[in-house]
C-alpha cells in the first residue's frame, strides 16, 4: 500500500515522498506514529489529516473509513464565504484506509538528521527577493500644472 506521505517539520517546511506503509492503515487523525514507519528513524510524527483518491479530504471529527456527506459550517472541507453559511458536502471519516492516497503528519520529535537527509531529497534553495537594477533611477513624477 503506496501513500503519498507530505511529512511538514517544526520550521515550516514541508516534505513529500511517496512511502510503502500498509501499517498507517486502520490508524486514526491525531495519533502518534513512530517514524521508521515512514523511512524517518528517530522521529516521532503526528497523523494531520489526508486525502483520499477523488481529492475527498479527511475530518478529525467524522469517525470511520467511509466517505458521508455532511452538513458544515467550516473547517477542513469547506470554507463559508461569511457566518452562518452553511453547506452539504462529501468529506472523508478519520481513519487511515486503503483508498486514501495522501497522508499529512508533521514532526512531534526530531531525530538526528534532517527529514531530506533521511529521505535523499535536496531542499530548494531560499527565493531571493526581487532588486532594482542599480543603474536605472526611477522617473521623477511630473507636476501637475
Amino acid at each position: 500500500m503506496a501513500f503519498r506521505t507530505v511529512v511538514s517539520t517544526k520550521d515550516g517546511k514541508a516534505f513529500q515522498k511517496e512511502v510503502e506503509a500498509p501499517s498507517l492503515v486502520g490508524l486514526k487523525i491525531g495519533e502518534k506514529v513512530d517514524g521508521s514507519l515512514v523511512g524517518l528513524n528517530g522521529y516521532t510524527l503526528e497523523i494531520t489529516g489526508g486525502s483520499d483518491k477523488e481529492g475527498f479530504p479527511m475530518r478529525r471529527d467524522l469517525p470511520g473509513l467511509a466517505r458521508k456527506k455532511i452538513l458544515l459550517t467550516g473547517g477542513s472541507g469547506y470554507n463559508a464565504p461569511q457566518s452562518g453559511v452553511r453547506k452539504r458536502k462529501s468529506v472523508r471519516g478519520n481513519t487511515v484506509s486503503e483508498l486514501i492516497i495522501q497522508v499529512n503528519l508533521k514532526v512531534i520529535t526530531a531525530g538526528e538528521k534532517p527529514v531530506h537527509e533521511l529521505w535523499g531529497i535536496t531542499p530548494k534553495p531560499p527565493k531571493e527577493k526581487w532588486k532594482a537594477p542599480e543603474g536605472e533611477a526611477k522617473p521623477a513624477p511630473e507636476e501637475k500644472t
